[in-house]
């Protein structure tokens, strides 16, 4: 396990909040959404909050897409990117992993993790620095020059099959970051649509986008794991009819040792 971060690194942002790039439509309506919250509740910093609960009561339902979460908190956020590479690494899927470089003074403590994950899919990390980090530190991740528009946000997407997930941060003009953590398939499509143009821009083959469910016998597509979930229901619901009724036989069956046992001590006292 990688051990979190020891503080948050983003790079700096254009100063003007109205004159920021919006790299990503969709969810950077999301992002402008929590920042006028956090503005009218009055928090300047969010990784003061002991919880996001305030900031998400803030918020209209409709602000974050469906199954998009807020993250505030420095180790959350961690947490959260963790998880998404250890799984890569577990599930070894292939598919592709879009990942923003760490600061230099964090590179050590993160690059084994990279080199891991970056066996296991086609890799590309994004890099801030002027300079290419050392191919022997990140081993297969192909380097991609981080856009401009691109500056403002530290990010993790998996598009591997099955497993296609985002976890995206977005600095604040004041400091600090707002995070999004996302499996909605129209956030994770928009993230990774402009990663792999970058990527390709930078003259690297990219993969195909991942499939939606992994590539099992008889699973093809999304409503193939529907109709199997009704067919395991459906076991499901005969199996507890049948136990249902071995419970009632053996309930049954217990009371009437209970009457015999009952009788033959009355006949024996008699």
């Amino acid at each position: 396990m990688i051990s979190p971060l020891p503080q948050y690194h983003l790079p700096d942002v254009i100063a003007d909040y109205d004159d920021r790039p919006s790299a990503f439509p969709l969810l950077d309506r999301a992002f402008d959404a929590v920042e006028r919250a956090l503005a009218r509740i009055g928090v300047e910093n969010p990784a003061t909050l002991r919880s996001p609960r305030p900031v998400e009561e803030a918020l209209s339902t409709t602000a974050l897409p469906d199954g998009t979460l807020l993250v505030l908190s420095p180790s959350e956020l961690r947490a959260a990117e963790v998880d998404i590479e250890d799984t890569v690494k577990d599930e070894r899927l292939g598919g592709s992993v879009y990942i923003s470089l760490p600061h230099p003074d964090d590179m050590p403590a993160r690059a084994r993790g990279i080199r891991e994950f970056a066996a296991a899919s086609a890799a590309f990390g994004f890099n801030s620095s002027l300079r290419p980090a050392p191919a022997s530190r990140l081993g297969r991740v192909q380097q991609v020059p981080m856009p401009l528009n691109l500056r403002s946000y530290r990010f993790v997407l998996a598009d591997t099959p099955g497993f296609r997930v985002v976890c995206i941060a977005r600095a604040l003009p004041t400091g600090g970051f707002v995070g999004l953590w996302s499996g909605n398939e129209r956030v994770v499509n928009e993230v990774r649509d402009v990663l792999a143009a970058a990527a390709r821009a930078s003259g690297y083959d990219v993969p195909d986008t991942a499939a939606s469910v992994p590539v099992l016998e008889g699973v093809e597509r999304e409503q193939d794991v529907w109709d199997h979930a009704e067919e395991l229901r459906a076991y499901r619901v005969i199996r507890e009819a049948e136990l249902r009724e071995i419970a009632r036989a053996a309930a049954l069956r217990g009371v009437a040792l209970r009457r015999e046992r009952e009788a033959k001590r009355k006949a024996a006292a008699g």
